[in-house]
């Protein structure tokens, strides 16, 4: 799945907004505060209520740029990847990319229906969250 949005804020404002929210994930499951220095390369454990879990590794983070993760469960791969463009002072084009891929043929055929069906109520749901961050700017 790939976006593309642009966002009446600051790239720099984006940025902190998915860095805070990152650190505050990595607080919560780990019960340890994320470290001070760039996250990129940090590795932890990310568990959800279903009991379902798995590894989560921050690949990039680089300050008003880009931010991306993978993250390995038992039975995908996921790959997250947000890349920032400034077009002016207090806007912002995000590009969202998404990837997974099932780790056996079942899971990959759940995944390209789920894909299909839900694609674009997660598109839409993904730029309102998107531009209510933004609006945030303003408050």
């Amino acid at each position: 799945m790939q976006i593309k949005v642009t966002l009446k804020a600051p790239v720099d404002y984006i940025y902190r907004q998915l860095l805070d929210s990152a650190q505050a994930d990595i607080k919560q499951q780990t019960g340890h505060p994320a470290p001070r220095q760039s996250l990129q390369g940090y590795r932890y454990t990310k568990k959800w209520a279903n009991g379902l879990s798995g590894q989560l590794t921050i690949t990039h983070a680089e300050p008003g740029q880009r931010y991306a993760y993978e993250l390995e469960t038992p039975r995908d791969y996921y790959g997250v990847d947000y890349q920032f463009t400034s077009t002016d002072a207090n806007q912002t084009v995000l590009a969202y990319a998404e990837t997974f891929l099932g780790k056996d043929k079942k899971t990959q055929a759940n995944n390209r229906i789920g894909v299909m069906l839900l694609g674009w109520f997660r598109k839409r749901r993904f730029k309102k969250m998107m531009s209510q961050m933004a609006a945030s700017y303003y408050e």
